[in-house]
Protein backbone atom coordinates (compact mmCIF):
# COMPACT_ATOMS: atom_id res chain seq x y z
CA UNK A 1 0.00 0.00 0.00
CA UNK A 2 1.29 3.52 -0.30
CA UNK A 3 2.14 5.94 2.08
CA UNK A 4 0.12 8.18 2.96
CA UNK A 5 3.07 10.49 2.12
CA UNK A 6 3.21 9.46 -1.81
CA UNK A 7 -0.66 9.69 -1.93
CA UNK A 8 -0.85 13.10 -0.22
CA UNK A 9 1.92 14.35 -3.00
CA UNK A 10 -0.15 12.69 -5.56
CA UNK A 11 -3.25 14.94 -4.62
CA UNK A 12 -1.24 17.47 -4.88
CA UNK A 13 -0.54 16.82 -8.53
CA UNK A 14 -4.13 16.55 -9.14
CA UNK A 15 -5.46 19.23 -8.07
CA UNK A 16 -2.77 21.46 -9.72
CA UNK A 17 -3.46 19.89 -12.83
CA UNK A 18 -7.74 20.44 -12.63
CA UNK A 19 -6.74 24.55 -11.69
CA UNK A 20 -5.16 24.57 -15.72
CA UNK A 21 -8.04 24.75 -18.21
CA UNK A 22 -8.22 21.68 -20.40
CA UNK A 23 -6.38 19.12 -18.00
CA UNK A 24 -8.12 16.66 -15.99
CA UNK A 25 -6.89 15.62 -12.44
CA UNK A 26 -8.25 11.83 -14.26
CA UNK A 27 -5.08 12.28 -15.91
CA UNK A 28 -2.54 12.73 -13.46
CA UNK A 29 -4.11 10.10 -11.59
CA UNK A 30 -3.55 8.04 -14.00
CA UNK A 31 0.05 9.13 -14.61
CA UNK A 32 0.68 8.54 -11.17
CA UNK A 33 -0.73 4.64 -11.26
CA UNK A 34 -3.48 5.35 -8.25
CA UNK A 35 -6.94 5.67 -11.15
CA UNK A 36 -8.25 1.88 -10.66
CA UNK A 37 -7.77 2.37 -6.76
CA UNK A 38 -9.25 5.93 -6.58
CA UNK A 39 -12.54 4.63 -9.30
CA UNK A 40 -12.62 1.29 -6.74
CA UNK A 41 -12.73 3.50 -3.71
CA UNK A 42 -15.42 5.54 -5.03
CA UNK A 43 -17.49 2.96 -6.39
CA UNK A 44 -17.92 1.47 -2.67
CA UNK A 45 -20.16 4.19 -1.15
CA UNK A 46 -22.40 1.42 -2.33
CA UNK A 47 -25.40 -0.15 -0.46
CA UNK A 48 -22.89 -2.04 1.62
CA UNK A 49 -21.52 0.89 3.44
CA UNK A 50 -24.92 2.45 4.28
CA UNK A 51 -25.65 -0.80 5.79
CA UNK A 52 -22.29 -0.99 7.81
CA UNK A 53 -23.25 2.90 8.69
CA UNK A 54 -26.42 1.88 9.69
CA UNK A 55 -25.06 -0.90 12.05
CA UNK A 56 -22.60 1.61 13.63
CA UNK A 57 -19.80 -0.18 12.46
CA UNK A 58 -17.89 2.76 10.94
CA UNK A 59 -14.18 1.31 10.92
CA UNK A 60 -15.58 -1.57 8.85
CA UNK A 61 -17.62 1.27 6.44
CA UNK A 62 -14.35 3.48 6.66
CA UNK A 63 -12.00 0.42 5.63
CA UNK A 64 -14.45 -0.67 2.51
CA UNK A 65 -14.53 2.69 1.08
CA UNK A 66 -10.60 2.73 1.42
CA UNK A 67 -11.35 5.94 3.73
CA UNK A 68 -7.85 6.99 4.40
CA UNK A 69 -6.87 6.79 1.20
CA UNK A 70 -9.80 9.21 -0.11
CA UNK A 71 -9.16 11.50 2.47
CA UNK A 72 -5.45 11.79 2.01
CA UNK A 73 -5.79 12.53 -1.49
CA UNK A 74 -8.55 15.11 -1.03
CA UNK A 75 -6.74 16.70 1.47
CA UNK A 76 -3.43 16.60 -1.15
CA UNK A 77 -6.31 18.09 -4.15
CA UNK A 78 -7.30 20.84 -1.68
CA UNK A 79 -3.87 21.92 -0.93
CA UNK A 80 -2.81 21.17 -4.87
CA UNK A 81 -5.87 23.79 -5.82
CA UNK A 82 -5.22 26.34 -3.26
CA UNK A 83 -1.06 26.53 -4.08
CA UNK A 84 -1.57 26.90 -7.52
CA UNK A 85 -3.92 29.20 -7.96
CA UNK A 86 -1.27 31.85 -6.63
CA UNK A 87 0.88 31.66 -9.37
CA UNK A 88 -0.74 29.59 -12.01
CA UNK A 89 -3.08 32.84 -12.88
CA UNK A 90 0.16 35.08 -13.77
CA UNK A 91 1.26 31.82 -15.91
CA UNK A 92 -1.66 31.69 -17.96
CA UNK A 93 -1.76 35.07 -18.33
CA UNK A 94 2.14 36.07 -18.87
CA UNK A 95 3.54 32.72 -19.80
CA UNK A 96 0.88 30.81 -21.48
CA UNK A 97 2.59 29.34 -24.03
CA UNK A 98 5.64 28.29 -22.21
CA UNK A 99 2.82 26.57 -19.61
CA UNK A 100 0.75 25.02 -22.34
CA UNK A 101 4.13 23.86 -23.97
CA UNK A 102 5.40 22.29 -20.74
CA UNK A 103 2.08 20.25 -20.24
CA UNK A 104 1.87 19.30 -23.60
CA UNK A 105 4.92 17.77 -23.36
CA UNK A 106 3.93 16.03 -20.00
CA UNK A 107 0.22 14.79 -21.57
CA UNK A 108 2.40 13.59 -24.37
CA UNK A 109 4.62 11.29 -21.97
CA UNK A 110 1.39 10.21 -19.94
CA UNK A 111 -0.20 8.90 -23.28
CA UNK A 112 3.53 7.13 -23.64
CA UNK A 113 3.51 5.56 -20.47
CA UNK A 114 -0.42 4.54 -20.74
CA UNK A 115 0.49 2.65 -24.09
CA UNK A 116 3.10 0.55 -21.91
CA UNK A 117 0.66 -0.40 -19.71
CA UNK A 118 -1.66 -1.99 -22.46
CA UNK A 119 -1.24 -5.37 -22.19
CA UNK A 120 -2.90 -6.94 -25.17
CA UNK A 121 -2.16 -4.65 -27.65
CA UNK A 122 -4.19 -5.77 -30.78
CA UNK A 123 -7.56 -4.74 -33.11
CA UNK A 124 -10.02 -3.84 -30.19
CA UNK A 125 -7.50 -2.16 -28.42
CA UNK A 126 -6.63 0.32 -31.60
CA UNK A 127 -10.19 0.86 -32.67
CA UNK A 128 -10.70 1.69 -29.02
CA UNK A 129 -7.73 4.26 -28.69
CA UNK A 130 -9.23 5.53 -32.06
CA UNK A 131 -12.18 5.89 -30.99
CA UNK A 132 -11.42 7.32 -27.41
CA UNK A 133 -8.75 10.05 -29.33
CA UNK A 134 -11.62 10.94 -31.95
CA UNK A 135 -14.34 11.60 -29.04
CA UNK A 136 -11.72 13.57 -26.97
CA UNK A 137 -10.83 15.93 -29.98
CA UNK A 138 -14.57 16.22 -31.10
CA UNK A 139 -15.84 17.43 -27.79
CA UNK A 140 -12.78 19.62 -27.55
CA UNK A 141 -13.72 21.39 -30.38
CA UNK A 142 -17.34 21.75 -29.97
CA UNK A 143 -18.55 25.80 -29.62
CA UNK A 144 -20.45 26.58 -25.92
CA UNK A 145 -23.95 26.13 -25.35
CA UNK A 146 -25.98 28.82 -24.22
CA UNK A 147 -26.94 27.73 -20.89
CA UNK A 148 -30.15 27.48 -18.85
CA UNK A 149 -29.47 28.49 -15.66
CA UNK A 150 -32.78 28.89 -14.48
CA UNK A 151 -33.60 25.44 -15.30
CA UNK A 152 -32.69 22.90 -12.16
CA UNK A 153 -32.91 19.63 -14.07
CA UNK A 154 -30.85 21.26 -17.12
CA UNK A 155 -28.15 22.46 -13.98
CA UNK A 156 -28.44 18.76 -12.27
CA UNK A 157 -27.74 17.10 -15.85
CA UNK A 158 -24.72 19.51 -15.95
CA UNK A 159 -23.50 18.69 -12.97
CA UNK A 160 -24.01 14.73 -13.54
CA UNK A 161 -21.84 14.88 -16.58
CA UNK A 162 -19.55 17.18 -15.69
CA UNK A 163 -18.03 15.43 -13.31
CA UNK A 164 -18.10 12.08 -15.53
CA UNK A 165 -15.39 14.32 -17.57
CA UNK A 166 -13.86 14.94 -15.01
CA UNK A 167 -12.29 11.16 -13.45
CA UNK A 168 -11.85 10.43 -17.07
CA UNK A 169 -8.56 10.97 -18.36
CA UNK A 170 -8.02 13.67 -20.70
CA UNK A 171 -11.48 15.08 -20.67
CA UNK A 172 -11.76 18.63 -17.90
CA UNK A 173 -14.98 18.38 -16.24
CA UNK A 174 -14.48 22.42 -16.11
CA UNK A 175 -14.21 22.61 -20.00
CA UNK A 176 -17.15 20.08 -20.24
CA UNK A 177 -19.19 22.71 -18.38
CA UNK A 178 -17.91 25.94 -20.40
CA UNK A 179 -19.48 23.93 -23.28
CA UNK A 180 -22.67 23.39 -21.54
CA UNK A 181 -22.79 27.36 -20.80
CA UNK A 182 -22.53 26.42 -17.21
CA UNK A 183 -19.05 27.29 -16.42
CA UNK A 184 -19.37 30.74 -15.70
CA UNK A 185 -22.65 31.07 -14.13
CA UNK A 186 -21.64 27.72 -11.33
CA UNK A 187 -18.20 29.83 -10.37
CA UNK A 188 -20.01 33.16 -10.09
CA UNK A 189 -22.78 30.98 -7.86
CA UNK A 190 -19.60 29.42 -5.72
CA UNK A 191 -17.87 32.77 -5.06
CA UNK A 192 -20.74 34.24 -3.69
CA UNK A 193 -21.36 31.34 -1.51
CA UNK A 194 -17.54 32.18 0.08
CA UNK A 195 -18.17 35.63 0.20
CA UNK A 196 -21.57 35.01 1.81
CA UNK A 197 -23.60 37.03 -0.99
CA UNK A 198 -25.41 33.86 -1.77
CA UNK A 199 -29.33 34.02 -2.13
CA UNK A 200 -31.82 31.31 -1.68
CA UNK A 201 -31.93 30.86 -5.21
CA UNK A 202 -28.26 30.53 -5.84
CA UNK A 203 -28.09 27.85 -3.01
CA UNK A 204 -30.99 25.66 -4.46
CA UNK A 205 -28.73 25.98 -7.60
CA UNK A 206 -26.01 24.61 -6.07
CA UNK A 207 -27.15 21.77 -4.09
CA UNK A 208 -29.20 20.46 -7.13
CA UNK A 209 -25.72 20.95 -9.35
CA UNK A 210 -24.21 18.88 -6.33
CA UNK A 211 -26.49 16.14 -6.44
CA UNK A 212 -25.96 15.70 -10.53
CA UNK A 213 -22.31 15.77 -9.25
CA UNK A 214 -22.60 13.26 -6.16
CA UNK A 215 -24.79 10.86 -8.29
CA UNK A 216 -22.80 10.80 -11.57
CA UNK A 217 -20.03 9.86 -9.63
CA UNK A 218 -21.31 6.88 -8.23
CA UNK A 219 -22.77 5.71 -10.90
CA UNK A 220 -19.71 5.98 -13.38
CA UNK A 221 -16.90 4.94 -10.95
CA UNK A 222 -19.16 1.44 -10.83
CA UNK A 223 -19.43 1.37 -14.78
CA UNK A 224 -15.54 2.15 -14.80
CA UNK A 225 -14.46 -0.78 -12.35
CA UNK A 226 -16.23 -2.85 -13.89
CA UNK A 227 -14.98 -1.92 -17.42
CA UNK A 228 -11.26 -1.90 -15.63
CA UNK A 229 -12.24 -5.46 -14.36
CA UNK A 230 -13.65 -7.27 -17.43
CA UNK A 231 -11.97 -5.25 -20.23
CA UNK A 232 -8.69 -3.99 -19.01
CA UNK A 233 -7.27 -3.66 -22.09
CA UNK A 234 -9.59 -2.00 -24.25
CA UNK A 235 -10.77 0.31 -21.36
CA UNK A 236 -7.09 1.69 -20.69
CA UNK A 237 -6.73 1.76 -24.72
CA UNK A 238 -10.05 4.03 -24.43
CA UNK A 239 -8.80 5.83 -22.01
CA UNK A 240 -5.25 6.65 -23.71
CA UNK A 241 -7.24 7.82 -26.67
CA UNK A 242 -9.05 10.36 -24.79
CA UNK A 243 -5.42 11.92 -23.36
CA UNK A 244 -4.16 11.80 -27.03
CA UNK A 245 -6.99 13.33 -28.66
CA UNK A 246 -7.24 16.28 -25.65
CA UNK A 247 -3.60 17.17 -26.63
CA UNK A 248 -4.69 20.35 -29.02
CA UNK A 249 -6.61 21.66 -26.14
CA UNK A 250 -2.96 22.51 -24.79
CA UNK A 251 -1.63 23.49 -27.87
CA UNK A 252 0.84 26.48 -27.03
CA UNK A 253 0.18 29.11 -29.33
CA UNK A 254 -3.08 30.66 -28.45
CA UNK A 255 -4.59 33.62 -29.06
CA UNK A 256 -7.79 35.72 -27.25
CA UNK A 257 -10.08 36.32 -30.46
CA UNK A 258 -13.56 37.59 -29.86
CA UNK A 259 -12.92 36.46 -25.78
CA UNK A 260 -11.92 32.74 -26.81
CA UNK A 261 -8.42 31.28 -26.42
CA UNK A 262 -8.04 30.12 -30.09
CA UNK A 263 -5.35 28.06 -31.87
CA UNK A 264 -3.40 29.34 -34.04
CA UNK A 265 -0.15 28.62 -35.86
CA UNK A 266 3.16 29.15 -34.51
CA UNK A 267 4.11 31.41 -36.95
CA UNK A 268 2.09 34.45 -35.62
CA UNK A 269 4.28 34.30 -32.22
CA UNK A 270 7.61 35.56 -32.16
CA UNK A 271 10.65 32.93 -32.10
CA UNK A 272 11.53 33.51 -29.00
CA UNK A 273 8.58 32.44 -27.52
CA UNK A 274 8.08 29.57 -30.51
CA UNK A 275 11.88 28.26 -28.87
CA UNK A 276 10.95 28.98 -25.39
CA UNK A 277 7.39 26.99 -25.82
CA UNK A 278 9.96 23.66 -27.68
CA UNK A 279 11.93 23.79 -24.42
CA UNK A 280 9.01 23.86 -22.21
CA UNK A 281 7.62 21.09 -24.36
CA UNK A 282 10.45 18.94 -24.16
CA UNK A 283 10.92 19.48 -20.50
CA UNK A 284 7.71 18.35 -19.56
CA UNK A 285 7.54 15.39 -21.85
CA UNK A 286 11.53 14.19 -20.51
CA UNK A 287 10.64 14.83 -17.28
CA UNK A 288 7.18 12.66 -17.15
CA UNK A 289 9.17 10.00 -18.46
CA UNK A 290 12.09 10.56 -16.26
CA UNK A 291 9.81 10.78 -13.78
CA UNK A 292 8.12 7.75 -14.40
CA UNK A 293 11.06 5.53 -14.38
CA UNK A 294 12.55 6.78 -11.32
CA UNK A 295 9.02 5.66 -9.66
CA UNK A 296 9.08 2.74 -11.22
CA UNK A 297 12.67 1.64 -9.46
CA UNK A 298 11.94 3.70 -6.06
CA UNK A 299 8.35 2.78 -5.75
CA UNK A 300 5.88 -0.23 -5.49
CA UNK A 301 3.55 0.26 -8.28
CA UNK A 302 0.97 -1.84 -6.85
CA UNK A 303 -1.77 0.65 -5.81
CA UNK A 304 -4.82 -1.38 -5.19
CA UNK A 305 -5.73 -2.80 -1.85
Amino acid sequence: MLSAFFIFVRGILMGIADSVPGVSGGTVAMIVGIYERLVTAISHFDTKFLSLLSARKVRQAASHTDFGFLATLLLGIIVGLGGSSIFMHTLLTDYRSVTFGAFMGMILASVIILYRQIKNKNFACGAAMVIGAFLAWYVTTMNPLTGRDDDLLYVFGCGLTAICAMILPGISGSYILLILGEYEPIIARVKDLASFQATPQDLLTLCVFGSGCVIGLLAFSHLLKYLLRVHHSVTISTLTGFMAGSITCLWPFQKEIENVFQNVSFMEFPIQTRIYALCAFLAGLVGVLALEKAASLLVPQKTKK
